[in-house]
């Protein structure tokens, strides 16, 4: 069974549980406080859940009947609903636990009567369903639209910084080119790059989801990204498994460096900045020989910088154990979608690593997840807008 088709089922009966147990709820809230017209709501609770889980239903069928499945190929509003209900009831559940403790707060720290307990407890179930649906709807739509510019000033201590003249490295990550991410998101993204005035680009790979159609379009944006002493480029797991030695020509046919577990060198107003380029991804991982071959190799730099995909732990440990200034990843795409379980926010890339949004000091190394642009498996964004990484070294 294709990955994308089996983590959506997994998904929907996780989210279908929800779906039953909040249905139940939102049923007799409605009947027990008679909210009018009692039919109208009932029957768009109906129309919701099977908007949500349409596309996941197909999908199976398609797969179990011609053994094959593209998301690809589905209506752009079903996968959307599929996946906004995944944040909506992954949302809600906090709150239904939350509201079976408030039922059990009212019968043991209130003397009132258990029928109107139940009153009170149904307007919370249609309150918070109702406030909930709007609120994701918009949070969303928002994070899935909108572009970050976050700011981050590394600042270096006397001994450090030498002769080193201030400059700015603008870090971003996973474009993800494809039907979601077209072109005119990307030179939005674009733009907000040049319009940081980078001295150094810094491309964390991932240049397409999957296919070739958009590799040509989407190097060709990239082209447009201006910066002092160029854009530097690494392969991430997308580009590898489609073709990376194709990616890797269309880039720099539009002028990007791509670095393939290779140093390269800038004269910074007589400083050097060493920029080493890993392919470190779930298929290929730079070997050991070659990463302290890499690390070790001194032309008597100012500033070293390391570009990889994922930001694995031999890769912290190595980067950090050798001095390493920054080292710049993506991959997580900041966990996509985060949703707050009782105001703790949770992803699937929790799984896979530590190091999942934000930036974070080790010893003297700055280590930075950029958030990315684009989408794996689901075209939305929640708690982890798309972000351009403004670092300002000084």
């Amino acid at each position: 069974m294709p990955w994308p088709l089996r983590m959506t089922l997994y998904m929907s009966v996780i989210m279908f549980i929800i779906f039953i147990y909040h249905g139940l709820r939102f049923y007799f809230s409605v009947n027990r406080v008679q909210l009018n017209p009692v039919f109208f709501f009932k029957v768009l609770y109906i129309v919701g859940g099977l908007l949500i889980f349409t596309y996941p239903v197909i999908g199976y069928v398609e797969y179990w009947t011609f053994g094959e499945f593209s998301y690809r190929t589905y209506p752009k509003f079903l996968i959307y609903a599929f996946w906004y209900g995944a944040v909506f009831l992954g949302v809600l559940f906090s709150w239904l636990i939350a509201g079976e403790l408030f039922m059990m707060a009212m019968a043991y720290g209130t003397s009132l009567e258990k029928p109107i307990r139940k009153v009170y407890h149904s307007y919370f179930i249609i309150a918070i369903t109702f406030t909930i649906a709007v609120y994701t709807g918009v949070k969303v739509y928002w994070h899935t639209t909108t572009i970050d510019i976050e700011r981050i000033t590394h600042q270096l201590n006397e001994e450090k910084a030498g002769e080193l003249r201030p400059f700015t490295v603008v870090h971003i990550a996973d474009l993800h080119a494809d039907r979601y991410t077209d072109e005119d998101k990307i030179r939005r993204y674009v733009e907000r790059v040049n319009n940081s005035y980078p001295d150094i680009v810094t491309f964390a790979g991932d240049l397409i989801t999957t296919g070739t159609a958009y590799i040509d379009s989407a190097a060709e944006l990239m082209g447009e990204i201006r910066a002092t002493y160029g854009v530097f480029a690494v392969i991430g797991d997308h580009d590898y498994w489609v073709d990376e030695d194709r990616i890797t020509n269309a880039l720099e046919s539009y002028g990007i460096t791509v670095l393939r577990n290779e140093n390269h060198w800038i004269n910074h107003g007589g400083s050097q900045i060493r920029l080493t380029g890993l392919t470190e991804i779930y298929s290929q991982q730079v070997p050991d020989s070659r990463l302290t071959e890499l690390l070790d190799e001194d032309k008597g730099e100012s500033f070293r910088i390391v570009i990889s995909h994922q930001a694995t732990g031999r890769l912290v440990e190595e980067s950090r154990t050798n001095k390493v200034d920054q080292l710049l990843t993506g991959h997580t795409h900041g966990g996509q979608i985060r949703i707050p379980v009782f105001f703790y926010p949770i992803t699937a890339a929790q799984a896979e690593t530590d190091y999942v949004i934000g930036h974070w000091w080790l010893d003297d190394m700055l280590l930075k997840i950029n958030n990315g642009l684009g989408f794996t498996l689901a075209p939305i964004r929640y708690n982890a807008p798309a972000r351009v990484s403004v670092i300002t070294v000084r």
